[in-house]
Order: structure tokens, then C-alpha cells, then sequence
């Protein structure tokens, strides 16, 4: 379970955002927000899908997915798996990371981030400059570790 401030997450200004660009705020596109509210991230559209209850025709989420990203209220990434996830853009819903399991592919968020000063100063001396970072940990996750630690304890 992600563990994230529920105050950090900023639906109402997300709202706002999509309404300020005249875009209609429909019941997909919210219970859409909806999904992110307890700091879940980095969601496919079958995960979007089976959470929001679209049905088998996944184009009207395609449809919102799109006009949100457009209107910078979410943001897509790929991660180990190749698939297109989404997630609120930073503005929204904060700056993290994310920590894939290696054993069961879960993805959990890693709140904040000490990276930043550091990555802008190596682009600089390359002579670029960085206008966002994504980093990927893979490892074990916490439930993959304790069910690993109960195997052993059994044996």
C-alpha cells in the first residue's frame, strides 16, 4: 500500500486545471482522480479500467486519459513492463519515484525525492539542462520480502 499525506494529493486545483482549459469535467474523468486518492500511481488503463467499471470498451477512458494528459492534469511513464501507466502530473499530486518488485512486478511509490540538486548539476556540467527526472528502483517489494521471510520460517 503506498504510503502518501491524502493532503499532498490536490484534486480540487486538478478540477480547476481542466476547467480553466474548458474541458468538461465528466463522471469518468473524476472517478478517474478518484483512483489516485490514496496515493496509487503509475496505473495502465486495465487497471483504470477494472477500477473505474468502463466495461469491455475502453475508449471513452482512452478519450479522458488523453484530454487529461493534454490539459497536464496526469502524466504517462513506461516502466519495467513496457506498459503506458499514468499517474497525476507532480503539481498535483507531488514529486515521487517508483520501486518496482522484481518477483510480482507491484509498483510502489517512493514519496520525495533528495536527487534533484544533484542530477541538475552533473546535466549542467554536460551542458544540458534537466526539465524533469523519473527514476525507476527495482527490487523486492515489502509484501514479496515478509512472504519470503514466512517461506523461511516454515522451512
Amino acid at each position: 500500500m503506498p504510503h502518501v499525506d491524502p493532503s499532498r494529493i490536490r484534486f480540487d486545483s486538478a478540477i480547476r486545471k481542466l476547467r480553466a482549459q474548458g474541458r468538461r469535467l465528466t463522471s469518468l474523468k473524476k472517478t478517474i482522480l478518484e483512483q489516485f486518492a490514496g496515493g496509487d500511481c503509475a496505473l495502465t488503463v486495465e487497471e483504470l479500467g477494472a477500477r473505474t467499471g468502463v466495461g469491455p470498451d475502453l475508449s471513452p477512458l482512452y478519450r479522458s486519459l488523453a484530454s487529461m494528459e493534454e490539459a497536464g492534469v496526469l502524466t504517462h511513464l513506461y516502466l519495467a513492463d513496457g506498459a503506458r501507466r499514468y499517474e497525476l502530473a507532480d503539481e498535483f499530486g507531488g514529486h515521487h519515484h517508483h520501486h518496482v518488485c522484481v518477483r510480482c512486478s507491484g509498483v510502489t511509490r517512493i514519496e520525495g525525492c533528495g536527487l534533484t540538486e544533484s542530477i541538475d548539476d552533473h546535466a549542467a556540467a554536460a551542458g544540458c539542462v534537466v526539465q524533469d527526472h523519473v527514476v525507476v528502483l527495482k527490487g523486492i517489494c515489502s509484501r514479496c520480502a515478509a512472504t519470503r521471510s514466512e517461506d523461511r520460517g516454515a522451512a
